[in-house]
């Protein structure tokens, strides 16, 4: 440790101009806001939309959505057709499908015409009449385009493999700005999503890491109240975070939506190594006054090196069992923040006792303020209190636990991107319309495989629209089949038994195909059946996109479609987001499982006990139950930003265990001192340096508050609340059992005989408990 003043000045300048060279890297940083992008390309439900597309096309569509009090009018239809006719004519759209460019199909006297949805623009009450009449007939229309209550009207737009999203909008918005109406305008579908989330993301990183520095530096100051409290921890964040965020581009990736977490996390977590350091500063500057400032600095690196190594190891445990996670950004993730934390490690362990040594020595904090401070008082309560009462203690903890983790029972999965926006954004408006008016803003797909003009395919194609419309979260099912019945209502009267039906023979199928082809347009139908007929398409539009009622559908196609010989795959975004969903869940035990695992080995073998290792994740434990037990209370769902929490608090809530146990088995190493003085001392000491601590953890995480995803919102409440549950479990639950129970682990052979005498005076006869600390 004498090196570190030694060659101070190198580790300095070495440690500024390494950071700084990484940080230009931040400048390429991209951002990709695709959540199929989240998992390997080969989970069954992407090969399966994979699949589809290869014969359909791209299925992300983009929906513009037109909303006004009654929508069949002169003007606004107008404005839908003069946008329709724009929107056709970019590079990156391959169709669009509106009243205006969808077909009614009917017949007159036994032949059949194809005309436009609408062929003339209504001018009077009387032909706005008719045409609604028309539209209320016209199956490929009605809650496709057009919704029921006619107060809205969509343009769907098809899009090419190569679209740039952020280009396409930017011409979207220019159009509906060239061509003003009364109508509200909504965009959805996917492209929609992703191009909002990318921007929102971008806002997200541009604001929460700068407030939670500020909130940083406030916080420090009001601690440590001294600038070389705020300024040599403040470094250390900041040196960290840049060197580990830098790194994102350097490697290739590009930040995602939970990537956000990374900066947040390092500037709440790479703060508690600097905490703690100055905390022993101003614990030694406070009771020792012949020390200088470069003998001080390393007295502090030898004192706290091991334990704020062990503390940053078990950290780094904890979030590293997120490597094991199927989510590719969350593995990343616990990468970049391992790197980050280890960064961390060096530069409080290192070239924060350099910086220091070059400091003044100030006048001692604790005794200026005659160490009457607020946190002092509370701890000094808090030890007396747990002394008092630690044997009903760990009993309380475990019924209140109990009672909340009872509500993990009512816990959600949830992988939907249109819940990562709040209610009042119109990504959320959109879809709420989508799923209210439009049969749903989710689709699952059956691709059909076979010869499309047989009779019997087609029949059973009805067949399962029948049974999936009986399904309440279904509202539209659409097929190559109601094509074939729709050309048999135009050429056959009702009453017919050929009327809306599916004919008996291939050749009539054939004919009716042919009659179309002559008057309608094949592009209309290239997402129902391909060019040879070989392949046909069914989608099926959800109202509600919850895991649950996903995957309640997917079990309903499934048997539905068991033994049809000409059912090649079933697929759909719908169904990629049910297995995202279900590979979260995954992902979330088998982190959670491998972090309690590892820490526990880790606690084992620093302490040489297994009996360590169990009493310490005993706090996480109760942790991570109450936090499932709140989550499933409150309605908060578990999805791909909330999963990655218990991993963390495990990494973060590991530490004040460690500085606990640590403390406590150094004070046992003083003759003469009883389990109870111990505590007290343990508790009125270090238990400052680790309740400032947590509160800069949760300063740390607070600012997500700010962020503009619910889910990011949720996990900034979610800390708070696991980190004070940790506290809690270190601070109380552990120096109870402690006091209850003899650990060997935390005893000394030296302590043994004068423990044994003094079992029966130990506090009692004291007359001030304070004098224990």
């Amino acid at each position: 440790m004498e090196k570190i003043i030694k060659y101070r000045w190198f580790i300095i300048i070495i440690s500024i101009l390494i950071t700084g060279v990484l940080a230009l890297n931040l400048q390429n940083i991209e951002t990709d806001p695709d959540l199929k992008n989240y998992f390997p390309d080969h989970m069954e439900s992407m090969i399966a939309t994979d699949s589809i597309e290869k014969y359909f096309g791209n299925q992300d569509m983009v929906i513009i959505l037109f909303k006004t009090n009654d929508i069949i009018n002169k003007e606004s239809l107008l404005r839908i057709r003069d946008v329709e006719r724009q929107v056709k004519r970019l590079r990156s759209v391959r169709s669009t499908n509106s009243l205006f460019s969808s077909s009614r199909i009917y017949g007159k006297q036994g032949v059949m015409y194809v005309d436009p949805a609408i062929t003339a623009l209504p001018e009077t009450i009387q032909e706005r009449d008719s045409l609604r009449n028309i539209i209320e007939e016209n199956d490929l229309v009605m809650n496709i385009v057009v919704a029921d209550d006619y107060r809205s009207s969509a343009i769907i737009a098809s899009l090419k493999d190569d679209t740039n999203e952020d280009t396409l909008f930017l011409d979207l918005n220019r159009i509906i700005e060239d061509i003003p109406g009364k109508e509200k305008v909504y965009f959805g579908g996917l492209p929609y999503i992703r191009t909002t989330m990318k921007k929102e993301i971008a806002k997200d990183g541009y604001i929460l890491a700068p407030f939670a520095l500020i909130f940083m530096i406030i916080f420090l100051f009001f601690v440590f109240r001294e600038k070389k409290g705020v300024l040599l921890p403040f470094l250390v964040v900041l040196l960290s975070s840049l060197f580990a965020i830098s790194l994102i581009p350097l490697l290739g990736w590009k930040f995602y939506f939970i990537t956000v977490l990374v900066p947040i996390m390092l500037i709440a977590i790479a703060n508690d190594y600097g905490i703690h350091m100055i905390a022993k500063y101003q614990e030694i500057n406070a009771s020792e006054d012949n020390i200088d400032m470069k003998a001080l600095s390393v007295r502090i690196a030898k004192k706290l090196r091991k334990p704020i190594f062990l503390t940053g190891a078990t950290t780094i445990a904890g979030i590293a069992a997120l490597l094991a996670h199927t989510m590719i950004p969350a593995r990343q993730m616990a990468l970049i923040s391992a790197i980050g934390i280890i960064a961390a490690l060096y530069f409080s362990i290192i070239l924060l006792p350099a910086l220091l040594s070059l400091q003044k020595r100030s006048a001692p904090v604790l005794k200026r303020k005659n160490e009457n401070v607020k946190t002092n008082s509370l701890l000094n309560k808090l030890a007396n209190s747990i002394i008092r009462h630690y044997k009903i203690i760990p009993v309380s903890a475990i019924v209140i636990a109990l009672i909340i983790s009872a509500g993990a029972v009512f816990l959600k999965v949830d992988s939907n991107e249109e819940n990562f926006f709040p209610k009042k954004h119109p990504v959320k408006q959109a879809a709420n319309l989508l799923n209210a008016k439009y049969g749903g803003s989710e689709n699952l797909s059956i691709l059909f495989e076979g010869d499309a003009l047989d009779p019997a395919m087609l029949k059973r194609m009805i067949d399962y629209e029948k049974k999936l419309l009986k399904e309440d979260e279904i509202d539209l099912v659409m097929s190559f089949a109601d094509i074939i019945k729709e050309i048999s209502k135009a050429l056959y009267d009702p009453g017919d038994p050929m009327y809306d039906a599916i004919p008996d023979s291939r050749f009539a199928v054939a004919q009716f195909m042919e009659l179309y082809n002559m008057n309608g347009s094949a592009s209309e139908i290239d997402q129902l059946v391909d060019f040879n007929y070989e392949h046909a398409h069914m989608i099926i539009r959800i109202n509600e996109a919850s895991n649950r009622v996903v995957n309640k559908l997917i079990d309903v196609i499934r048997e539905m479609t068991e033994n049809d010989p000409d059912v090649a795959t079933i697929g759909g975004y719908g169904l990629v987001r049910s297995q995202l969903a279900t590979e979260v869940v995954h992902g979330q035990f088998w982190s959670l499982g491998i972090a309690i695992a590892v820490v526990f080995l880790l606690l084992s073998i620093i302490f040489r006990s297994a009996t360590a290792g169990l009493i310490s994740i005993i706090p996480l434990v109760i942790s991570i139950s109450i936090l499932f037990g709140v989550m499933g209370y409150t309605g908060i769902r578990l999805d791909i930003v909330t999963a990655l929490l218990s991993s963390v608090m495990i990494g973060v809530g590991i530490d004040y265990t460690i500085h606990l146990l640590w403390r406590y088995r150094e004070e046992r190493k003083k003759p003469g001192r009883t389990k109870k003085e111990d505590i007290y001392t343990t508790l009125t000491t270090t238990g400052r340096g680790i309740i400032f601590n947590a509160l800069s953890v949760i300063i740390g995480f607070v600012v997500l508050l700010a962020s503009s995803f619910p889910p990011l919102r949720y996990f900034g409440v979610l800390v708070v609340l696991s980190i004070i549950s940790c506290l809690i479990g270190a601070m109380v639950i552990l120096p109870a059992l402690i006091l209850k129970f003899d650990f060997k682990f935390l005893e000394y052979s030296q302590n043994t005989e004068v423990e044994t005498g003094n079992k029966e005076t130990e506090l009692k006869n004291k007359p001030d408990a304070k004098k224990a600390g």
